[in-house]
């Protein structure tokens, strides 16, 4: 009986960690998001609301483009809502969105300097960039760990 029991312990710890192998997102992930939400702070500090409007539209159909091939390279989705601690990256992530696109207009309106802009979409990529890495890997460790 213990037998039975150890062995199908040790066969789920077996498929989490396979799971966990395949939640690697392919190289362009992180840089796709990260050019969108660029793209959508230059949008934002620079254009119009026409084009605000269109690269909001623009960064959630990429998103959703983005989850489609994520879903068809490795067979699922996990949200960053149901991660559990591995969340707390997406929340970051989210938050730097959000901080990023609504600063941008503060800083190109009072100057009219477009660097501080740039530079903004710079930082917003590189944040994707890390946040989005921290979190496959806190996801992966959680799998692994069985949390």
């Amino acid at each position: 009986m213990e037998s039975n029991s150890t062995d199908g312990l040790s066969a789920i710890a077996e498929a989490r960690a396979a799971l966990a192998d395949r939640l690697t997102a392919p190289w362009w992930y992180q840089p796709s998001y990260g050019l969108l939400l660029a793209g959508c702070v230059l949008a934002f500090g620079f254009g119009g609301t026409a084009v605000r409007i269109g690269s909001v539209m623009l960064l959630l159909a990429g998103c959703a483009a983005l989850i489609h091939a994520y879903r068809r390279r490795t067979g699922f989705w996990v949200s960053g809502f149901d991660a559990g601690p591995a969340g707390r990256w997406i929340g970051a992530a989210g938050a730097v969105t959000v901080l990023a696109v609504a600063a941008a207009p503060a800083l190109a309106a009072p100057a009219g300097l477009r660097w501080p802009v740039w530079c903004l979409a710079v930082a917003a990529f590189a944040a994707i960039m890390i946040l989005g890495r921290r979190f496959e890997a806190a996801l992966r460790a959680q799998l692994r760990a069985g949390a």
